[in-house]
Order: C-alpha cells, then structure tokens, then sequence
C-alpha cells in the first residue's frame, strides 16, 4: 500500500469513529436545525469561515455548489441557507451517513452527500458548478494540488473557488498546543500564506486573492468569547499581528477560456 492509501485509510478510520460517537438520536435533537451542535466557540469559528467564503466568492444564491470534505455537515447546513443547491463531498461514508441524516431529519431538501475524493472528483463533469469551497480539507490531502486542479476542472469559466489551509506562523499550531499538550490532529498539514496563494496559481486559477482570519479557537471558553471576538477584530486590523491569524482562506477563479 502506497503512502497516498495508507494517508486517506486512517483518515477515513479517524472520520469513522467521530461519527459513530454522533450516531444516536439525542445527536439528532441537539440543536433544534439543522446546525450541528457545537460550542458558542466552534459556531464562531465557522461562521467567521463561511461568512468570508461567500464574501470572496460573491456567487448568486440561485447557484449549484460543490463542498469538497463536508463531513457531517459542520459549513453544509449553512451553505444551503446561501444557495440553491448544494452537492457536499467527503471520503467518509459514515460521516455523509451522519449528515444525510441530519438532512432528512430537519427536511433540508436542497442538498445531496455523495462519496468522492477530494483528489478525484470523477462522479461529476467538467463545468458543472457555480462555485467550489472546501473549509479544513486540502491541509490532509496528499496532493493538494491535484485536489485544486479538480475543483477547477469541474468549475464553469469565470466561476470561483474559495479553500482554507492552517496557517504555519499562528502560535495555535505550534506552541500554544504543545504547553496545553493537545495532540495534532493525524496528517495535518501547515501552509504560509505565499505557499497556499502558489498553489492554487500552479492549479491553473487566475485572479487569486488570499485573507487571514480568526484568533479565536474552537477550545475557547464561551465565558472568554466576547472578550476574544474583540481581541479577534484588533488583531486582524493590525497589518503585522494579522500574519499571525490561524486561517489563510484563498480565492481562486477559473478563467473564461475553461
């Protein structure tokens, strides 16, 4: 088994086991929507995400859109308040499982889970999608790369794409989680923001245009979240302190030529 297989296995027993954590009905409930039930902390982390994607997508809300590593649903559910149709992918069945359920539990009609890998998005054709986004899953891909020549083949011309990467130079990563001894999540890969902006140049986008945000963790007390939305919002108005920011969120766009 080549390094690539052995990569997507154990993230796929990773994926496996958080989701039959959720699998009941009181997980179902939690929350009352769709939304999956989080932390105050966790529901600011995402939302700042997805806010920020739509910002630089700027994609009409009657566009069909593609999400590459949905998970359980943690951005879907939110992505389907934005559009009209949402197709959300990850190599988890268990966790599409979860999410489906989630779906048809809340009625939440105008999305579809479907197995595929980020690195090969066969089950769709070329020119298919409005916009592409994938929070949180190009930093466990192999090749993020051929991963991001993917999201662009099945773009239309002149259609956006919007990812995440973990940022190298935020503390959080580094040495906030060793004093806190919190393990690294497995395979996980960090990214300057020059590197993340190269990549999805060698992918073929044209028009790039790249945001740091967030210093605020999921792990944050929901007693400190006030106090840190603020910290948050200095912080990246502050030009230096911003290259310290925990996400780099890129836009890319695929050109009219297809």
């Amino acid at each position: 088994m080549n390094n690539t297989a052995i990569i997507k296995g154990d993230l796929q027993a990773f994926y496996r086991e958080e989701s039959l954590m959720r699998d009941e009905e009181a997980w179902l409930r939690a929350g009352n929507s769709p939304r999956v039930p989080e932390s105050r902390a966790s529901h600011h982390f995402i939302d700042r995400k997805v806010t920020t994607a739509l910002r630089l997508a700027q994609t009409p809300k009657d566009a069909k859109v593609l999400e590459i590593g949905c998970s359980f649903g943690h951005m879907t559910f939110l992505l389907t308040q934005a559009f009209k149709e949402v197709i959300a992918v990850d190599l988890s069945q268990e966790s599409l499982d979860l999410a489906k359920k989630r779906a048809e539990y809340y009625g939440v009609r105008n999305v579809r889970f479907i197995s595929a890998d980020a690195e090969d998005l066969s089950p769709f054709d070329n020119n298919t999608f409005d916009a592409v986004f994938a929070f949180s899953t190009l930093r466990f891909c192999p090749n993020p790369v051929l991963a991001l020549r993917e999201m662009r083949r099945v773009l239309k011309p002149r259609s956006k794409m919007v990812v995440d990467f973990p940022n190298k130079y935020c503390p959080w990563f580094g040495p906030i989680k060793n004093m806190l001894r919190i393990k690294g999540h497995i395979h996980d890969n960090l990214y300057a923001p020059r590197e993340a902006v190269d990549m999805v140049a060698e992918a073929g986008f044209v028009n790039s245009e790249c945001r740091q945000i967030l210093f605020t963790s999921k792990r944050t007390p929901d007693a400190w979240l006030p106090f840190f939305k603020i910290l948050e919002k200095t912080l990246e108005a502050t030009p230096v302190l911003k290259k310290l920011a925990a996400i780099i969120m890129v836009k890319g766009e695929k050109d009219a030529s297809g």
